[in-house]
């Protein structure tokens, strides 16, 4: 029994790729990997989603779109099949023609995974230090925030000290004028009325 056909969320989620490569590559292989539209979206059968996978796989080697259609099909080049029809013709086929490029070695199925399960580990990783990055940068900025705050409090309460200060010197200096009035006061009184 087959499972559900896959959107292309679900098979970046499974072979651990961008989904907007999964895209990318379902536009750009659209000859071998055929999907069915549901609406607007299409959905992918199993062995399709394997297809995808091996296509990732080739890109990441750095092959081209000439060779990876015929490996997936596992037919000829572009370039095998010009020379045959050249020779065919009897053209005689240029000398400096480019060699194919080399076939990819076959990988096991464990290997496959092995690959895209660490390409998704670095995808992972990088998003991560993105994490990081942006929290680093939120920490900072709470911090630079936190030290302008306590600069702040700090000259009010300088402020509060002088202004604090002063105040003593103007009880003291008020004191100071009452003794002296109630000491005058009390010379006052204390002389007799008639000298006064």
């Amino acid at each position: 029994m087959s499972e559900a056909p896959k959107k292309v969320a679900e098979i970046a989620v499974i072979l651990g790729i961008p989904e907007a490569e999964v895209r990318q590559i379902a536009k750009e292989y659209e000859i071998i990997l055929p999907g069915k539209k549901i609406g607007k979206v299409a959905v992918y059968e199993d062995s399709v989603v394997d297809r995808f996978r091996k296509v990732a796989d080739l890109r990441a080697q750095g092959l081209p779109h000439d060779v990876i259609v015929p490996a997936i099909r596992g037919g000829k080049s572009l370039e095998e099949r010009a020379l045959e029809d050249m020779k065919r013709m009897g053209i005689e086929a240029p000398k400096d023609v480019p060699k194919e490029a080399p076939k990819p070695i076959p990988r096991t199925e464990t290997e496959e995974e092995l690959i895209l399960a660490v390409r998704s580990m670095e995808s992972k990783v990088v998003s991560m230090d993105h994490r990081f990055a942006a929290l680093r940068d939120k920490n900072e900025a709470d911090m630079e925030k936190f030290s302008d705050a306590v600069a702040g409090l700090s000259a009010d309460i300088s402020s509060l000290k002088e202004q604090m200060f002063t105040l003593w010197d103007q009880i003291a200096s008020l004191e100071s004028f009452l003794r002296e009035q109630s000491a005058a006061q009390k010379e006052a009184n204390s002389k007799p009325f008639w000298k006064r």
